[in-house]
């Protein structure tokens, strides 16, 4: 096992100041190993791997919606919503919105008419 040291970064009238410390109560800590290096940086290979499964699931993602154009429909007729009515609270908005038993008709009657003009 490696022997890890924290640095601990201190920042008082704007000016950053780093040192290793023992105490953890204060600052801000990140762990370095005995070389120095930060560590939970990704390798490149890591990286790699991070970037082509971002793009699986951004592609399944955009498959699911196609196959799906009510959920853009009922984003979309919620949007407008919020922004014709703009509510104080807008959690409870969106909760009142999409837990309405009309939903579906709601949504298609909504969609309809923005197509129709």
């Amino acid at each position: 096992l490696k022997q890890l040291k924290v640095r601990r970064r201190i920042v008082a009238g704007g000016v950053s100041h780093t040192d290793e410390a023992d105490d953890l109560a204060a600052g801000t800590f990140e762990v370095v190993n005995d070389d120095d290096d930060v560590l939970g940086k990704l390798t490149p290979e890591q990286q790699e791997r991070l970037d082509i499964t971002k793009i699986q699931i951004n592609m399944e993602n955009e498959r699911y919606l196609q196959g799906h154009p009510e959920i853009r429909d009922m984003i979309s007729v919620f949007v407008h919503q919020v922004l014709e009515y703009k509510p104080d609270n807008i959690l409870r908005f969106a909760g009142d919105f999409f837990t309405r038993p009309d939903l579906y008709p709601y949504v298609k009657k909504k969609t309809e008419e923005v197509r129709k003009t």
